[in-house]
């Protein structure tokens, strides 16, 4: 995966790059502030951290957590197709720049 990264035209990384940075902007502002808010409380008591692959993973067995989890998730994914589309790049490649992206700006999982 990492040789793909590496063979990427210089123009698909950076557009890359830019848009995950819209993806981390776009899935806050795009969640209605309940949701969001229940992510960051979810977050906060560590009951789910990020994923190198830009997806969550629930540490908790409250099955309102992985409910939550497997929507966000479907959600990012979603996202991650529609922008490999439009960079040009393939799913695999958003998914671990904004894996990184996300586990920088929250931490990953233990």
């Amino acid at each position: 995966m990492m040789h793909r990264l590496v063979t990427m035209t210089r123009h698909s990384a950076r557009s890359l790059v830019e848009w995950a940075g819209v993806v981390l902007v776009a899935g806050t502002l795009a969640a209605a502030p309940a949701a969001a808010q229940s992510l960051d409380q979810l977050r906060a008591s560590n009951a789910v951290c990020e994923r190198p692959d830009g997806l969550l993973r629930a540490l908790s067995s409250d099955p309102s957590v992985n409910q939550k989890v497997n929507t966000i998730n479907q959600e990012r994914l979603a996202t991650y197709e529609r922008l490999a589309r439009e960079t040009n790049t393939t799913v695999e490649q958003v998914r671990v720049v904004s894996g990184e992206k996300l586990q920088g700006r929250y931490g990953g999982c233990p």
